[in-house]
């Protein structure tokens, strides 16, 4: 029996492998995508009401590259007869809950997705003289199993909520990740004290959303941060083009080493708060401040490492504290605590037969070449939303996401399909080659 044979099989369908399937959708390929959610939903847990995205609303799937491709957003806007409303509005920043829907309505158009399909494992092989995969896939409602083959693979599974360990066994009512927010924030009890961790862009908009309700549900919360102050995403221009083509190559170019050292100094250029929101949590606490007879119950502390928690719902939690200034531990008492600690890669256990292909670095990270393929053998693994040992920081921005679809259908082209810009940026990152070539 001949089995069909794909050129794409695209494993998790979260913006990135949408935003793939997108471009795809039009070229001489037979794809297939996979996921075991029984639809889009993104970042549901986070949809908190009027939160906005950090990116402007031309980083959607494919408008960077392909700026006529039908499932732009403005072409979105068209089809919700929404264009008209969106150009008085005059913004680029569309809300979260805007771009999930965007997403919602590419993904409705797209055949080749499939949700509630769970990748089980892969083998790669040879078949008729060509290295192909061969992938299990659980139908997750019909409960049966498909194999599928394809001559390239392209994991987008994305990464996973990053939880301490010291609260992994605490209880998920009270102490949860921030990724689920939206579903635990209607169990909160009133007259309850709440403590939010971490100072990113989740955290400040979890932060915000509580304090509306402070007065009205007798709310205490405790905003603590690690790091050195609550600091704004820097966004100037000239930093901006740090998101260009021009320094991902300038970045790839360099040794691990220097990576990871580049990559471990640049929290406020994809880490920060948007400085609109920080403005509005001031002037929220400036308010409730005004003319109250009783302090606000808030307390808000940076350089402080939360080292360990104990209790349980019943009792609540103790926090165990560490100013890192003075240092100096202490204790804070909190019903509630969640953790808007981020995320972090973890390899889909579906990779575990085919981990001796995987390309690491010095420090066994997995490591992309120029077009992300991490297959040590061939070009024919490419990852979305893994390589920021290997790529930097703009691994997981979403305006990343078309720039990164489109090298690696050329690569699979085998031609150059998308004309890619090329030196856009003003600056140069390294050596400039024009005092390269004076200097020899």
């Amino acid at each position: 029996m001949k089995h069909q044979i794909y050129d794409i099989i695209g494993i998790g369908i979260g913006p990135f492998n949408l935003g793939m399937a997108a471009l795809a959708d039009q070229l001489p390929l037979k794809t297939i995508f996979f996921d075991q959610e029984p639809s889009f939903d993104w970042h549901r847990g986070l949809m908190i009401e009027g939160s906005k995205l950090q990116v402007p609303f031309i980083a959607d799937l494919v408008t960077s590259v392909e700026p006529t491709n039908q499932y732009s957003y403005l072409n979105y806007l068209i089809a919700k007869n929404r264009l008209f409303k969106f150009c008085i509005k005059e913004t680029f920043y569309i809300t979260r809950a805007e771009y999930n829907d965007y997403c919602k309505w590419v993904a409705a158009q797209l055949h080749q997705l499939h949700f509630s399909h769970r990748v089980e494992s892969i083998e790669y092989s040879e078949k008729n003289g060509e290295r192909i995969y061969e992938i299990a896939v659980h139908d997750l409602i019909n409960r049966t199993t498909k194999y599928y083959y394809s001559k390239n693979l392209v994991v987008g599974t994305g990464t996973v909520p990053c939880v301490p360990k010291f609260a992994e066994h605490c209880s998920h009512e009270r102490v949860f990740h921030s990724s689920q927010y939206t579903y635990r924030k209607k169990y909160i009890k009133p007259n309850s004290s709440i403590s939010i961790i971490g100072s990113g862009q989740s955290a400040a908009e979890i932060f915000k959303d509580l304090l509306q309700g402070i007065d009205e549900k007798e709310l205490k919360l405790n905003w603590i941060t690690e790091a050195d102050r609550f600091y704004p995403m820097e966004n100037s221009k000239l930093t901006f083009e740090h998101t260009s083509p021009d320094y991902l190559s300038f970045f790839h170019s360099l040794s691990d080493k220097k990576r990871h050292e580049i990559v471990n100094n640049q929290d406020v250029l994809y880490k920060g708060i948007n400085q609109e929101l920080i403005d509005a949590i001031y002037d929220d606490l400036y308010e409730l401040d005004f003319l109250r007879e009783t302090p606000l119950p808030v307390t808000i502390l940076a350089n402080t490492r939360l080292q360990a928690l104990e209790g349980d719902k019943y009792s609540g939690f103790e926090m165990f504290l560490k100013n890192k200034v003075v240092e100096k531990s202490y204790q804070l008492p909190t019903d509630y605590v969640i953790l808007a600690t981020g995320y972090k890669h973890h390899q889909p256990q579906f990779l575990n037969g085919i981990d001796d292909l995987i390309r690491r670095d010095s420090l066994g990270n997995w490591r992309a070449d120029e077009v992300f393929n991490i297959n040590s053998v061939e070009r024919s693994l490419y990852i979305l939303n893994a390589e920021l040992t290997s790529h930097g920081i703009l691994t997981a921005d979403l305006g990343m996401g078309p720039y990164r679809n489109a090298v690696i259908l050329n690569d699979i082209l085998g031609y150059g399909h998308f004309k890619l810009e090329q030196k856009i940026a003003f600056q140069d990152f390294g050596v400039p080659k024009k005092l390269e070539l004076s200097r020899a």
